[in-house]
């Protein structure tokens, strides 16, 4: 029934936020999200997303900005239930490494059924020894509990670790994207829908010469941006919406745009992520941003599921939004020349992807 009268009378984010009591949501939130509506970046969003963006401004409201990690999170990559298909024999491989292991698998984690939890804490373990046997496991250091683990996210205990499938799940995304185009510890990255920052900050605390644009809707542009303000108290953090992009960029180490701002991008930008974005959108964005990204760099990485109905996206007279990647449901280019393909550690049937463009 709830889905019948969605197709009747689909949710809007901006009928939502001409009624909502804004009361509880932080100034500069609602200012970007006036800022939003207003813009031609509204057109991009997809039935789902309206539903998941009034979602995350409920939390927001009820919970507030300090434990987006145990609620808003999960509409990210935070997962409470993981199934088989989503975990690879690599990971399964791993189990005999922690059984013997002091792990706490029953700790309640907030916000999550016992249940949950479990899952949660099992998905923790796996990550944590698979990483273990990667070269990007030294790295593991580098990223801070403040920013990683300070807004009331799940997490495990694990050797000297505090580890969450956030931080796990960061390293290997950088270990496929360095696979497909090397590293560079003096580049500019553009994320196109970055959620909570998770693969941003990865980066930076990695390779802190980098410069990064992150290019997302509210609220998640406002969540990243706030969490990267913490972790990077030194870098010159600013959003671009009103002024010059090539002023901002020039000056910004990490700057925050719209989509339909890609537009204004007139510089070569040295590589180009999307991580698990692309599968939640209606195909016609998906166009949107494919003809953008053609424009302004010659090196494009994304990670899709390599199958999914976009949820909600079926109405009363339309098919639903299938997207697969291998029945050629992404308008790839004809001058992109896919130079890597394979499928992520976890979850295991989604893929990476990197393409070279020539333009």
């Amino acid at each position: 029934m709830r889905i019948f009268f969605q197709k009747l009378f689909p949710k809007r984010l901006h009928k939502y936020w001409k009624k909502v009591e804004k009361k509880n949501f932080d100034k500069e939130l609602i200012l970007i999200t006036d800022k939003f509506i207003y813009s031609k970046s509204y057109k991009f969003l997809s039935n789902y997303w309206h539903i998941l963006c009034i979602d995350n401004y409920e939390k927001l409201k009820e919970y507030g900005f300090k434990t987006y990690g145990s609620n808003i999170a999960t509409n990210y990559f935070t997962f409470k239930s993981v199934y088989d298909d989503m975990i690879s024999d690599t990971l399964s491989d791993n189990a005999s490494d922690f059984i013997s292991s002091k792990i706490n698998f029953s700790k309640k984690q907030n916000n999550f059924s016992s249940n949950e939890s479990s899952s949660y804490n099992y998905l923790c373990a796996m990550l944590y020894y698979a990483l273990k046997k990667s070269n990007y496991f030294k790295y593991l250091n580098k990223l801070d509990d403040k920013s990683f683990l300070g807004y009331d996210d799940p997490y495990l205990e694990i050797d000297d670790y505090n580890v969450s499938s956030d931080k796990l799940t960061s390293l290997f995304d950088i270990e496929k994207i360095e696979k497909a185009f090397g590293t560079k510890h003096k580049r500019t990255i553009l994320e196109i829908g970055a959620g909570a920052g998770r693969t941003a900050e990865a980066y930076l605390s990695i390779y802190p010469d980098n410069k990064y644009i992150i290019c997302d809707v509210p609220p998640a542009i406002f969540i990243s941006y706030k969490r990267l303000k913490v972790r990077f108290p030194n870098k010159k953090i600013s959003f671009c919406f009103d002024s010059n992009f090539e002023q901002e960029f020039e000056k910004n180490d990490i700057t925050f745009i719209f989509p339909d701002q890609l537009s204004f991008v007139n510089k070569k930008i040295d590589l180009v992520l999307a991580i698990d974005c692309f599968h939640e959108m209606d195909k016609k964005t998906i166009k949107f941003f494919f003809e953008k990204i053609n424009n302004i760099t010659n090196n494009f990485y994304f990670s899709i599921w390599e199958k999914t109905k976009v949820p909600y996206s079926k109405g009363l007279l339309g098919k639903a939004n299938i997207l697969d990647y291998n029945n050629g449901d992404y308008p790839i280019p004809n001058n992109w020349k896919n130079s890597f393909k394979e499928n992520l550690v976890f979850p295991s049937n989604q893929i990476g992807l990197g393409f070279k463009i020539d333009n």
